[in-house]
């Protein structure tokens, strides 16, 4: 917070400076979001338990080849799971995306 009299650290102004400010802002809005994601995953999680739980009676499941009496408990634990997985490997970057490079790291380079 800049207060009355305050003055503008030396090379505040400079090109350098504006890009570092700008890609601390941008590290802190992306660790925002990890957090935010993190914080409904948890919730999604709890409730998920608590359905689960909650859904313990033996069934009948029908499998394609055949039918099992099993406690639905499982059932549900495994359909989650399933889904986790197949989310993770769906929604999981691919290689071109994850090892990007900063800008000032290309003008580097050029000679």
């Amino acid at each position: 917070m800049r207060r009355e009299g305050d003055h503008e650290p030396i090379g505040a102004d400079e090109p350098g400076v504006q890009q570092d400010r700008d890609h601390y802002r941008e590290l802190q809005k992306q660790r925002q979001r990890r957090v935010a994601k993190l914080l409904v995953a948890l919730f999604i999680t709890v409730v998920l338990i608590v359905f689960i739980i909650q859904n313990s009676a033996r069934v009948d499941i029908h499998y394609v080849f055949f039918t099992a009496h099993n406690r639905l408990i499982w059932v549900m634990l495994a359909c989650s799971i399933l889904g986790g997985v197949v989310g993770y490997l769906i929604g999981r970057p691919g290689k071109q995306v994850r090892f990007h490079k900063k800008p000032e790291e290309d003008e580097q380079k050029k000679p």
